[in-house]
């Protein structure tokens, strides 16, 4: 799997950044018809109204919209979803838009800027990466390998999440491999952290997570585009935590070898019902909008990755799908709740 085109953003708010998305997109020629939306805020972001429309005005230019998701290690939900299909090119657009939607969810689950959390400050964001199962003369990179190990519900969960990971990476690495840190202003980041030697991290590259600000979904393309893209990193681990007990490992190559594809992988997709999530997060929205009322852990229910029935099941990808409406229906019924 390749990644033909990559780009990433951080300038602004949602409207300057979806008139930015969307500039970058009139730039490409014959998008595919594929195009997969994620975010790690899950349906919240919808709830972002120029969100909404952005994705109707997609729809509405004859793409076939997939929304999906895994917590902060959605990108890679998206490629395990595309490697199942048949199609040879698809979109990966990542929405972290909408800085109350998306810091409200960390705030849900204790890891956001609340008094006695861990810290984590949302950076919003939009990328757009090409993902192609050929090789093109354009390619810029190749993955070689994607997976999200998750950490069993139990006393050895972690230690288990932690031999995982470096299994992998030992089994499927060379002399010249580089490692991409995890490391994140979360205590349970550095407590899987002390999993691993002194010598072991030396080597890693830092994470560009620091000093709290958390990007999300992004944070891989980030790395992709700083060491691959930029500073010519041959071969690159990239580790990514996600919520829910999740460990997100792409393994990026710039030498290019149309011969090799990425490994196929038992991958586990729970199908739920668009309107559904969207429905309960607006029904959160409402008890802290309207009743004046705690509505964060109404957002927490809402949320469907820190549910527990999830753990310890490795490539566990989520598939909102709408139901007989459509993406300008569901514009609509926003704009009459709203109206």
């Amino acid at each position: 799997m390749y990644i033909r085109s990559l780009w990433v953003d951080h300038n602004g708010e949602t409207k300057q950044l979806l008139r930015a998305l969307n500039q970058y997109l009139l730039g490409l020629i014959q998008l595919p018809e594929l195009v997969y939306v994620v975010s790690a805020g899950e349906a919240n972001v919808l709830l972002e109204r120029p969100v909404v429309e952005f994705l109707a005005q997609l729809e509405q230019a004859g793409h076939n919209i997939q929304f999906v998701g895994s917590a902060c290690t959605s990108f890679h939900a998206a490629i395990l979803s595309y490697s199942m299909q048949p199609e040879d090119d698809a979109l990966v657009i990542n929405l972290e838009l909408g800085k109350d939607r998306q810091q409200e969810c960390l705030d849900a689950l204790g890891i956001g800027v609340k008094s006695g959390q861990d810290g984590l400050d949302v950076i919003t964001g939009v990328a757009v990466t090409w993902l192609s199962k050929q090789y093109h003369a354009q390619s810029l990179c190749q993955i070689s390998s994607c997976d999200i190990l998750s950490q069993a519900p139990s006393l050895s969960g972690a230690h288990e999440l932690v031999q995982n990971l470096k299994k992998l990476i030992s089994t499927n690495s060379s002399r010249t491999s580089k490692v991409a840190s995890f490391d994140i202003k979360s205590r349970w980041a550095k407590g899987l952290l002390k999993g691993f030697s002194q010598e072991e991290k030396s080597q890693w590259l830092p994470s560009i997570e620091n000093d709290g600000f958390h990007y999300l979904s992004i944070k891989p393309l980030g790395e992709i585009q700083a060491y691959c893209l930029n500073l010519g990193v041959e071969d690159l681990w990239l580790l990514t935590l996600g919520g829910g007990g999740r460990a997100g490992c792409i393994r990026v190559q710039k030498a290019l070898k149309p011969e090799e594809q990425l490994l196929s992988r038992l991958v586990h997709t729970e199908t739920l019902s668009l309107e559904n999530a969207y429905n309960k997060f607006t029904a959160a929205q409402h008890i802290g909008d309207a009743l004046g009322q705690d509505y964060l852990p109404h957002v927490r229910n809402a949320l469907i990755y820190p549910q527990k029935k999830y753990r310890g099941r490795h490539n566990q990808t989520f598939h909102w799908v709408l139901g007989s409406g459509s993406w300008r229906s569901l514009l609509e019924n926003q704009g009459a709740k709203h109206g």
